[in-house]
């Protein structure tokens, strides 16, 4: 089973970010408004159709990168969620249990444990998913569409409809 501790009332907000980049550290980190300076403008593309829609607009060592906003629906939330028992990957080694079996051949177990705590480190409310150079095509980009899987799901198997309020 797992389990999540905290609520946004005893979290902090945060603003949640998806660069097209793989950073190999998730510890603490100091930043500077000129390391990340992300400004936004209204969407020229969205018009009266959809007059709150913005593009953001960010450099990245050197890189020009354009956003798109994903708000989370009404009802739920997005968390970080940390686990006390381990430190940050940036300075953690996975330990990998080497197990002989009957055969004498090794298994290796890295499975998580049957019964998880995790804890809210902190929640937004709306995801920017940042592209190279141009925002990202939410019917072709995976997390645009995996967010959405994701929320369909949920309200599968909750038997939750937002259109129900």
């Amino acid at each position: 089973m797992i389990s999540i501790q905290g609520t946004p009332s005893t979290t902090v907000a945060s603003k949640a970010n998806i660069l097209p980049c793989s950073i190999k550290y998730t510890g603490p980190a100091s930043s500077s408004r000129h390391l990340w300076d992300p400004t936004s403008q209204p969407s020229p593309e969205t018009g009266a159709n959809n007059p709150g829609a913005e593009t953001h607009t960010a450099y990245f060592r050197g890189r020009k990168l354009a956003g798109t906003k994903i708000t989370i629906p009404d009802g739920y939330q997005g968390h970080v969620l940390t686990t006390s028992d381990l430190p940050p990957t940036g300075t953690h080694q996975r330990e990998v249990l080497q197990i002989d079996d009957e055969q004498g051949e090794e298994d290796e177990s890295g499975e998580v444990a049957e019964n998880a705590q995790w804890a809210s480190a902190s929640w937004f409310s709306d995801i920017i998913v940042w592209g190279h150079e141009v925002v990202v095509d939410k019917a072709q980009d995976g997390v645009v569409k995996g967010i959405d899987e994701w929320i369909g799901m949920s309200q599968i198997l909750n038997g939750y409809s937002i259109d129900d309020k």
